[in-house]
């Protein structure tokens, strides 16, 4: 397959989230290119809601001038505060047209003169070239750079991820960044954990040891993977070519139908007794392994500061007790709530008003006045 590249014009460069990403931690996106040349099977980049064009992984869309409409999006913004950029969402930021483009490092340029941090998902050694300037943003803000790793076996690798560089190397862009510039937060991201392909646990433990021996400082995990439209078909089309077998599988696990001609038809979401018990084996990895199963946020100084470092406790416990099989959604959502605020929490509690904040029930009022007492005194 040759890949065509094309240069077209785009209004916007910067896209800003309604609720800060409770997993990644990014306020905002960049997507330095259209399309992505890595063509894993499981992307769901291929389904309808991206609005992509349907032959993404062949033709790139490289975006012209995205430095200067970035700069210009950043230099006249009047109620963008700096927080976290995720770099590449549905389409590889280090794919293989950086090396003749560098689309993403003019970003990232632009992002360290407006002191805002990044937060960078690859499936791609190229990072390694970016090390110094990561650096850069790690000291002057923040910076994280993870890389997807679902195995490391090498049939696999070619069948759902074709195009993307080795996970070896992947693993060794990220020693080589840490070993250069130690600022830098690393982890890998286990997601999608694959069902029937990359979920027994002798897989999920080889990933978990070999990222901790690489000295990552955290794994991100997600189990099943997500299904719809012409994502589903793509995958579904390719699995029923390479491993027929496990076709009825999967329908049976998405409760879903499925033909070439007529396409899916079924849930989104694996059920959940299996995401469940897929979710607390490799929590039990990490554990065991001493490996954090959760990045450090970014903590800005301004009035965002307590609120920031209480949602962040109250998300990682709800992440944590949903795994785990306990109650999760409200305090998933206070610390969701609590992480958009305009004001700080200091001033709302002086004001005796907590509990305004939805979500915020009698129990997590009396937690958020304990923790900004110790928040004060830290």
């Amino acid at each position: 397959m040759v890949v065509r590249y094309e240069r077209r014009k785009y209004k916007t460069i910067l896209n800003k989230y309604r609720f800060i990403d409770s997993w990644f931690w990014c306020r905002y996106s960049v997507n330095p290119y259209s399309g992505c040349e890595f063509a894993c099977t499981y992307c769901d980049s291929r389904s309808h809601r991206y609005h992509l064009h349907p032959d993404f992984d062949q033709v790139i869309y490289v975006k012209e001038e995205v430095g200067r409409m970035l700069d210009l999006r950043l230099s006249r913004a009047r109620t963008l505060l700096p927080d976290v950029v995720a770099i590449g969402g549905s389409g590889d930021a280090y794919q293989p047209a950086e090396l003749e483009f560098q689309n993403t490092r003019r970003c990232l340029e632009v992002l360290l003169r407006h002191h805002y941090p990044v937060f960078i998902s690859t499936k791609s050694e190229l990072v390694r070239r970016d090390a110094d300037l990561l650096g850069s943003i790690a000291r002057d803000s923040h910076c994280t750079l993870t890389a997807t790793i679902t195995t490391f076996d090498d049939d696999l690798v070619r069948l759902v991820e074709p195009g993307a560089s080795p996970p070896v190397d992947r693993l060794g862009a990220l020693e080589e960044v840490k070993g250069r510039r130690p600022e830098v937060q690393t982890g890998v991201n286990l997601i999608p954990v694959i069902p029937y392909l990359t979920d027994d646990e002798g897989n999920l433990q080889e990933v978990v040891s070999r990222s901790r021996k690489a000295g990552v400082d955290f794994i991100l995990f997600g189990s099943g993977m997500t299904m719809r439209d012409d994502q589903a078909r793509w995958f579904l089309t390719r699995l029923g070519e390479s491993f027929p077998e496990l076709l009825p599988r999967y329908l049976d696990l998405y409760e879903a139908s499925f033909d070439p001609v007529g396409g899916y038809q079924g849930n989104y979401g694996a059920k959940s007794g299996y995401l469940n018990r897929i979710d607390k084996m490799i929590l039990q990895l990490c554990e065991e392994s001493g490996l954090p199963f959760r990045a450090r946020r970014f903590i800005p100084g301004d009035f965002r500061r307590t609120n920031y470092l209480i949602s962040e406790i109250f998300l990682n416990e709800a992440y944590e007790a949903r795994i785990r099989g306990g109650r999760w959604k409200n305090l998933h959502w206070a610390g969701m709530n609590i992480g958009n605020l305009r004001e700080s929490l200091e001033d709302i509690a002086e004001r005796e008003e907590l509990r305004g904040i939805r979500n915020v029930d009698e129990g997590l009022e009396g937690r958020i006045l304990e923790l900004i007492e110790r928040f004060k005194v830290s």
